[in-house]
């Protein structure tokens, strides 16, 4: 009897780590595309009736937009018209200049300047975090994220001796975050001899 109870008990948990995460990410996906048509739909409304999928042609617009807007950029007009109203507008708005800085990282464009990933020495403990700017005094800002969610945690202005840049992509530390820290010995490999690790 208890061979037949501790076989249903291991066959109903395997399949619970099984179901339930792959749950998750459907319900997470769903939400993800929810909050996308809440950016479509408005121009798949104003669409002519005629057309046969508003969905899909709103998407396309939206992507061509993007495209188009990119291509201006990357004029020398284009782009002093999109440092004008990033400090006169964009950059005031709370968050804009961090989740700026992360996506030209993650897309590979001005990598001098987006966060450098980093081990922060809190107490007797090291913190996955990003260097965000580093000062004449010695000391650095840093971000430290929460774990899953990478786009909230603490701002820290600390001291540069204790900020350890490690050599590994935005794309592995954001991963390794993601991930309630599953990977964090290659963090640590990726430490400069002689450091704390």
């Amino acid at each position: 009897m208890q061979k037949i109870v501790k076989f249903l008990k291991t066959t109903l948990l395997g399949g619970a780590l099984v179901v339930l995460p792959a749950w998750v990410a459907v319900l997470l996906l769903l939400k993800a595309l929810l909050q996308v048509e809440l950016f479509i739909k408005p121009i798949s409304t104003h669409l002519p009736e005629n057309v046969v999928h508003p969905m899909v042609v709103a998407t396309v617009l939206i992507v061509a937009l993007c495209f188009l807007v990119g291509a201006v950029v990357r004029t020398v007009i284009g782009h002093q018209v999109k440092r004008t109203v990033e400090l006169n507008l964009l950059d005031k708005l709370p968050g804009y200049t961090a989740i700026r800085r992360v996506a030209e990282q993650l897309t590979d464009l001005e990598q001098n300047h987006g966060f450098k990933p980093v081990l922060v020495e809190i107490d007797d403990a090291l913190a996955p975090g990003f260097i965000v700017e580093e000062h004449a005094d010695g000391r650095c800002t840093v971000f430290l994220p929460s774990s899953p969610a990478p786009a909230a945690g603490r701002v820290l202005i600390i001291a540069a001796i204790r900020v350890h840049p490690v050599d590994v992509p935005v794309t592995q530390m954001f991963a390794c975050i993601t991930k309630w820290g599953t990977g964090s010995g290659k963090l640590l490999a990726a430490l400069p001899s002689g450091k704390p690790g």
